[in-house]
């Protein structure tokens, strides 16, 4: 029954309709932060109209939209993409032929977007919020690349970095693929600092950087932080003091604090709204997208698909949904995406001009 009622509410997102949420809008300047949601997406979509395989214009525009129920694999706009993808991984798979993608001889060796394993990381996320198995995508297993634990020092320079490892983590979970999650959770206790923060470059000071560093790696460890185990619940419960003390200068990082919180669970839902409130002071209620703190900024498009996916985290978190990264609702209603619907917009316009004025008497908020 939950699968049939997660369908439907599939569809209802896809189609555009409003469904009642559980908790009082949270307003800045009279905006609500449904409204800043559904606004910075339709900005995406209107902004990317050629997604390719990168980190913006990219995998997070294709998350941001596909957790809101914006676009499938089906979706002429999704299909450009993964022609992209698709494009990219036979230069891949061309090169590996001569070279090793885990140690290669040079920078430039392998496609700027499909390099570094955070990238493999970031196309598996992607795929499987439209719900598509990224270890079995076209023969292709894109887990495999950052699947296995290999200790930094051991890397290649392109991969050593904690972001590594928090985004393994991340999306080994996102559909229970397999891969080294105990190594990985412990490669990230060991990288917490003394006062509870993450880091790029953990001997540097601290910086504005490690905000956003810090609640990505919360985001990793959030699927573990109810299951007794006491290094992660000690290393959240270090790092959310550390966070709490911070005054979240722009839009990325209250992005990334918004996603944690959503993800660690109810108890955290006073929180998670502060954090969106204060996330609304950069929306730009004339363009609809969100800006970066510097008075000259223009609407930004890497700030405002954070600020996107993390309302959709949010408002997913105040319907009791599958959280932001928690990919198994995608494949309760995934289909293969080889029959591309023609003219899908007229079709999805006709369905909701036919059924919007009675579809709210048959829909209960779910669940």
């Amino acid at each position: 029954m939950r699968r049939i009622a997660a369908c439907i509410l599939a569809l209802v997102l896809m189609l555009g309709l409003t469904v009642p949420l559980g908790a009082a809008p949270v307003q800045v300047q009279s905006v609500t932060w449904e409204s800043a949601m559904n606004r910075s997406l339709d900005w995406i979509s209107n902004t990317v109209r050629q997604p390719v395989v990168g980190s913006v214009g990219g995998e997070w525009a294709v998350l941001a939209l596909a957790r809101a129920g914006r676009i499938d694999a089906h979706d002429r706009w999704t299909q450009v993409w993964l022609a992209d993808l698709n494009r990219t991984l036979t230069e891949v798979d061309r090169l590996q032929r001569s070279y090793d993608i885990h140690n290669p001889p040079s920078v430039g060796t392998f496609p700027a977007s499909l390099r570094r394993w955070t990238d493999f990381q970031r196309v598996t996320l992607a795929l499987s919020a439209l719900g598509l198995d990224a270890a079995n995508h076209n023969g292709h297993d894109l887990t495999a690349v950052f699947s296995n634990y290999i200790p930094a020092q051991q890397r290649h320079a392109l991969n050593q970095t904690i972001n590594v490892d928090t985004f393994a983590l991340i999306a080994l979970n996102s559909m229970s693929y397999s891969g080294d999650i105990d190594d990985f959770i412990q490669s990230l206790i060991n990288a917490q600092r003394a006062d509870g923060t993450w880091s790029l470059n953990p001997a540097a000071p601290v910086s504005a950087m490690d905000l956003d560093i810090t609640a990505m790696a919360l985001q990793a460890l959030a699927p573990h932080y109810d299951s007794g185990d006491a290094r992660v619940s000690d290393a959240v419960s270090r790092a959310l003091s550390w966070l709490h003390q911070q005054s979240f200068p722009d839009p990325e990082g209250t992005a990334q604090m918004i996603v944690a919180l959503t993800a660690l669970g109810p108890s955290f839902a006073a929180e998670a709204a502060h954090y969106v409130n204060h996330l609304l002071r950069w929306f730009d209620g004339t363009s609809g997208g969100f800006s970066r703190p510097a008075p000259t900024d223009p609407v930004n498009l890497m700030a405002t698909e954070q600020a996107a996916y993390a309302l959709v985290a949010y408002w997913r978190f105040v319907n009791n949904l599958a959280a932001l990264y928690d990919m198994s609702d995608a494949f309760a209603c995934a289909s293969k995406p080889e029959a591309v619907v023609p003219d899908a917009p007229i079709v999805y316009k006709w369905v909701r001009n036919a059924f919007l004025p009675i579809l709210p008497k048959f829909l209960p908020v779910y669940p």
